[in-house]
């Protein structure tokens, strides 16, 4: 019998009170990839013709993909509130708002890639509420380091949809088997491989890097070898470094000056994954599982790879 979704129960200290809440998140990412296969015959794809509180233009897709991403939590009893790249404040489930976990998620990563059939994905890691079950969810329950995640993955909506994720006791890969109609483990105790793979950046930003970041990749670059491959969703190339090696990066930049990527939504999700994996995630001279978040749309530099690579970028 393949191994599904419920092996997670059986991993960890944290496993069986995880498994509900991920397998929330596979059923969202089923309804996801069937509304992203059908997004062309509805007319669903382009700009909704609002901002989200980053100030960036939101796709039709990304508004749909947050909307079932909440629905499908609220749908596990157990999530008190969410936290979304694409809402400005806490989304608090009312009708569960003593439950004990929040959500924090990127319910669709990588939607510029949308309108060219692109890869795009989705991350979310899984925290311990800090208030009291009686008071109502606060946004200071979100602000928790990585140290404080209780589990993380990706979903990547690619030709197969896949989810990746960890509970603290490893990373495993799992791939929607349409013929069973469910998650099936094919990727059993994912380890980044320690060298070999292939740097994955915006090199064209790299005259704009703040930090001596772009003298730093040409070093890296000469000291071991590694080819270039870069897609713009940080899913599919995160994916990619996982199974393959080598180093993710987005540096901070002139114009970003504090980093660009959202630690709550993609930094200490990704972060997390890549340790578990044997890995490493680092962001200005810090761990990225050690920053203490200040604000829920907090941005930073994020550099993410096997322990060899990530020590030859950052010297």
């Amino acid at each position: 019998m393949p191994t599904t979704l419920n092996k997670i129960a059986k991993q960890g200290d944290n496993g069986a009170t995880m498994m509900p809440i991920i397998q929330g998140v596979g059923r969202a990412a089923i309804e996801i990839a069937a509304v992203l296969r059908g997004a062309v015959f509805r007319g669903a794809l382009g700009g909704a013709g609002s901002e989200n509180v980053q100030g960036e233009q939101q796709q039709m897709l990304d508004v749909l993909s947050d909307e079932i991403f909440l629905d499908e939590m609220r749908s596990t009893g157990f999530v008190c509130a969410v936290g979304s790249e694409e809402q400005e404040e806490l989304l608090v489930i009312e009708e569960y708002s003593h439950a004990d976990y929040l959500v924090l998620v990127d319910p669709l990563d990588g939607s510029s890639n949308l309108d060219v059939d692109g890869p795009v994905g989705t991350i979310f890691s899984i925290v311990k509420r800090k208030t009291a079950n009686s008071e109502r969810p606060h946004v200071s329950d979100t602000l928790q380091s990585g140290q404080s995640v209780i589990a993380a993955g990706y979903v990547l909506y690619g030709p197969s949809l896949m989810m990746v994720c960890s509970v603290g006791a490893g990373v495993d890969g799992y791939t929607f088997n349409p013929a069973s109609a469910r998650f099936e483990l094919s990727h059993a105790d994912i380890r980044i491989p320690e060298t070999g793979g292939y740097y994955s950046v915006n090199e064209s930003n790299k005259d704009k890097w703040l930090d001596g970041m772009g003298d730093n990749l040409d070093r890296m670059k000469i000291e071991t070898g590694l080819g270039m491959r870069y897609v713009g969703a940080m899913v599919a190339d995160m994916h990619r470094t996982l199974l393959k090696g080598g180093v993710f990066l987005y540096p901070a930049d002139e114009k970003n000056t504090t980093g660009k990527l959202r630690l709550l939504y993609e930094a200490i999700p990704m972060g997390f994954v890549m340790e578990q994996a044997g890995g490493k995630a680092m962001s200005n001279g810090i761990a990225v599982m050690d920053i203490e978040p200040e604000a829920l749309h907090q941005r930073v530099p994020v550099y993410l790879g096997s322990n060899t690579n990530v020590d030859s970028l950052l010297g």
